[in-house]
């Protein structure tokens, strides 16, 4: 098990220049936070926009699940398959 955890950030924009991100911590997606746009009726907390409560809850498991160990940040501009290109 590794004594170095890895929380990426990562945002991109999409054709509509919306911008999207997501937060993945040893590369297993956490959340995404992406526009509403579509259905701008259903931007509601807890239930397509995150909660204060869900951020609390993360960040409770986050701290026993990995107390000891350090934190690596990566802030990442761009969709995961830009990358490669």
């Amino acid at each position: 098990m590794s004594e170095i955890v890895t929380v990426k950030v990562r945002s991109w924009e999409d054709s509509d220049y919306a911008t999207h991100d997501t937060l993945e911590v040893d590369g297993k997606q956490v959340f995404g936070v992406h526009p509403l746009y579509e259905c701008p009726e259903d931007a509601i907390i807890g239930r397509d926009l995150i909660s204060s409560s869900d951020i609390a809850s993360f960040l409770e498991s986050f701290l026993i699940e990995h107390r000891g160990k350090k934190v690596k940040f990566v802030f990442v501009e761009g969709k995961e398959d830009e990358e490669d290109e």
